[in-house]
C-alpha cells in the first residue's frame, strides 16, 4: 500500500477522521481483511466485501465510501504527515533480502525505462520529504471519471443500484484540460540482459529467465473470441512446460532442485510480455541449474511437444473447467469483482463460466499439435 490509497482510510467529506473505518466494522466489515487497497505499478483498486446487504442505507453507505474516494478525500496535512511513519514500517517489513535484490536489479531489468525507476511504494527519501500540496495535486489529477471504474456484485437489485451509482457520482466533474494518461513501453533488447543480486538473507541461490515478447493480444482485441483461443494455447503451453521441468527435476542427476513457467507480464510492465522460468539450484553452483532449465526450453522450442503430452494437458484444462462450471453456484462475489476489474483495466472479456465452458469445449478440440509448436517459438525469438 502506498500512501496515496492509504490516506482514503484516513478521513473524507461524508467519513471525517477514522469513522468510516468504525461504521463498516460496526456492520462486520473487518478493516485489512473486507476492507482494503492495493496499488500496484499501473493501477490501484478499493475494495469492500462481504458487506451484508440486506439494508438498501448499508448499500447506499458503501456507495458514498466509494464517491468520497473517487473525489472527497479530506487529505488533511497532519494526517499525511502521520502516514509517512506507517508507509516507512509497511517498506521495513516488505524489504526482506529478496525485495532488496529486485529493487537493485530493476533498473537492469528494465534499462532506460520508467518500470525500473521505482517499486509501488515508492522511494522512502520521497515519502519523508513531499509537501502535502504534492499528494493533493496528484488526486486532483488522477482521481477522475474516465480513469475510474464502479464494480458492485452481490445480492442485490441491479436497478436499484445502477440508479443510486448515478445519483451519486453522476455530480463528479471532469477537471478542465485533464492531463492524458501515458502507458510507458517496454523496448526490445539486442543481446542479452543479466542481472545479478545477492543479499546476507538469501540463503539460497534461486534464478529467472525471461524471454520477452509483444502482449499476445493488443488490448482492443481481448475483448473477442480470439481471447479464448490464445489463452487456451496460453495455459496449455504453460503445463506442458512445467510438467517437463516438474519431471526433469525428479531425476537423480538433475541440476536444479525445481523450476516454475509463467506467461504474462514482463516482470511487472504489462505493456510487455514474458515466458518467464523460476528456478532453484541445488546448491551454490548455480549455473549448472540454469543451464539444465534453459536446455529443457530450448528443446520445446525447437522440438515441440508431443500428441500424448498435449492429449494429457487438454484433458487436464478441459477437467478443470468443468470443475469450475459444476462449482458455478458456490463462486463467491469478490471472485466475479475481480474478473470485472480485469475487464475494465484489461478489456477481458467476462463471457461467465457457463459460456466459457462452452467456448473451450468447442475450442479445444480444434487446436491441434502443429499449431501449440507454432506457438512457442513465436514467443521465444532471437
Amino acid at each position: 500500500m502506498c500512501i496515496r490509497d492509504s490516506m482514503c482510510f484516513n478521513g473524507t467529506e461524508h467519513f471525517p477522521g477514522n469513522s468510516m473505518v468504525d461504521w463498516l466494522e460496526s456492520i462486520g466489515v473487518r478493516f485489512g481483511h473486507n476492507l482494503n487497497a492495493y496499488t500496484s505499478v499501473d493501477e490501484t483498486v478499493y475494495n469492500i466485501n462481504n458487506v451484508p446487504v440486506a439494508r438498501k442505507s448499508v448499500q447506499d453507505s458503501c456507495l458514498i465510501i466509494l464517491h468520497d474516494w473517487a473525489c472527497a478525500l479530506t487529505l488533511d496535512p497532519e494526517e499525511i504527515n502521520k502516514e509517512r511513519g506507517v508507509i516507512h514500517e509497511e517498506w521495513r517489513r516488505s524489504m526482506a533480502g529478496e525485495m532488496r535484490v529486485i529493487e537493485k536489479l530493476m533498473p537492469v531489468i528494465y534499462p532506460d525505462c520508467r518500470y525500473g525507476e521505482r517499486l509501488p511504494i515508492g522511494l522512502m527519501s520521497v515519502v519523508d520529504n513531499f509537501e502535502p500540496q504534492v499528494l493533493v495535486d496528484y488526486y486532483k489529477t488522477w482521481y477522475r471519471p474516465d480513469q475510474q471504474g464502479i464494480i458492485v456484485v452481490g445480492d442485490i437489485d441491479p436497478e436499484y443500484i445502477e440508479s443510486k451509482i448515478k445519483e451519486i457520482f453522476g455530480s463528479i466533474k471532469m477537471p478542465e484540460n485533464a492531463k492524458e494518461r501515458e502507458y510507458f513501453e517496454v523496448e526490445d533488447t539486442d543481446g542479452t540482459i543479466y542481472a545479478i543480486g545477492a543479499d546476507p538473507e538469501c540463503r539460497s541461490a534461486s534464478f529467472a529467465l525471461m524471454f520477452k515478447c509483444d502482449p499476445l493480444l493488443p488490448r482492443a482485441m481481448r475483448n473477442s473470441m480470439y481471447y479464448y483461443s490464445v489463452e487456451y494455447m496460453r495455459d496449455i503451453v504453460v503445463s506442458m512446460l512445467n510438467k517437463r521441468l516438474e519431471e526433469a527435476a525428479l531425476a537423480p542427476d538433475a541440476d536444479f532442485a525445481g523450476a516454475g513457467v509463467e506467461l504474462g507480464h514482463f516482470f511487472v510492465a504489462p505493456t510487455k510480455e514474458a515466458l518467464t522460468i523460476n528456478g532453484a539450484s541445488k546448491g551454490n553452483d548455480i549455473l549448472p541449474a540454469v543451464k539444465s532449465v534453459y536446455r529443457e526450453v530450448l528443446r520445446a522450442v525447437r522440438g515441440g511437444f508431443t500428441i500424448s503430452e498435449l492429449e494429457r494437458a487438454r484433458a487436464e484444462f478441459l477437467s478443470d473447467i468443468e470443475r469450475k462450471y459444476n462449482d458455478r453456484d458456490k463462486t463467491e462475489s469478490i471472485t466475479y469483482a475481480q474478473q470485472y476489474v480485469r475487464s475494465f483495466i484489461d478489456n477481458n472479456p467476462i463471457a461467465g463460466i457457463a459460456k466459457e465452458y462452452e467456448i473451450y469445449n468447442q475450442i479445444a478440440p480444434l487446436i491441434d499439435v502443429n499449431a501449440i509448436n507454432s506457438f512457442l517459438p513465436s514467443i521465444v525469438t532471437e
